[in-house]
C-alpha cells in the first residue's frame, strides 16, 4: 500500500475517511444584528444573526445567519418559527453553507429566548466544502436584554480534505 511522504500514513486509510461522515461540533457566541430587524409588519421579520466561535474542521469561523422569523403572535409560551440560511467562514477563508427550514424560539422567560432547529450543510461552499454533506442540531439561549446567544451545533459533515 502507498504510504503518505510527509507523515507515513496509509494513503488509502487517509482517503477513506473523507468517503465517511465525520462528529461535527462548534460553540458560538451570537448576536442580532438589530439594524437588520424589519419592525413592525409586514410577516415575516427578516434578520441577521452574526457570531463567533470554534469549530471542528473549521477552526476559528465566523457566522452569518440570514433568516426570516415569524415572532409569537399567541400569550405566553410565547413560541415563534424562522427559517434561513448560514455561512461559516472557516480561519482559512472557505465557506460552508447551511439551511435550516424548522426553527422554533421559545420564550422561557421574558428575557430568555430558547431557539433550537435542525439544518443541513449544501452545495456551494468553497474550498474543501464545495461539496459538504451532513446535518447538524442548533441549541442556542438568547438574551434579551444584552442581544447575546450561546449557541452550539451538533451532528454530522463530509467534506473534501
Amino acid at each position: 500500500m502507498p504510504k503518505s511522504l510527509d507523515t507515513g500514513d496509509d494513503i488509502s486509510l487517509k482517503n477513506a475517511k473523507t468517503k465517511h461522515f465525520v462528529p461535527f461540533k462548534a460553540t458560538f457566541e451570537v448576536s442580532i444584528d438589530l439594524a437588520s430587524v424589519i419592525l413592525p409588519p409586514p410577516l415575516p421579520k427578516k434578520q441577521n444573526v452574526i457570531g463567533n466561535g470554534n469549530v471542528t474542521h473549521l477552526g476559528k469561523t465566523e457566522m452569518f445567519m440570514e433568516q426570516k422569523w415569524w415572532p409569537p403572535s399567541d400569550p405566553p409560551p410565547y413560541i415563534g418559527t424562522g427559517i434561513g440560511e448560514i455561512i461559516f467562514t472557516a480561519a482559512n477563508g472557505d465557506l460552508l453553507l447551511a439551511d435550516y427550514n424548522n426553527a422554533t424560539g421559545f420564550h422561557k422567560t421574558n428575557n430568555l429566548v430558547i431557539l433550537k432547529f435542525t439544518g443541513h450543510f449544501k452545495d456551494g461552499g468553497s474550498g474543501r466544502f464545495a461539496n459538504a454533506q451532513g446535518s447538524f442540531e442548533y441549541y442556542g439561549e438568547y438574551i434579551i436584554d444584552i442581544n447575546k446567544a450561546k449557541a452550539t451545533l451538533t451532528g454530522k459533515i463530509k467534506y473534501h480534505k
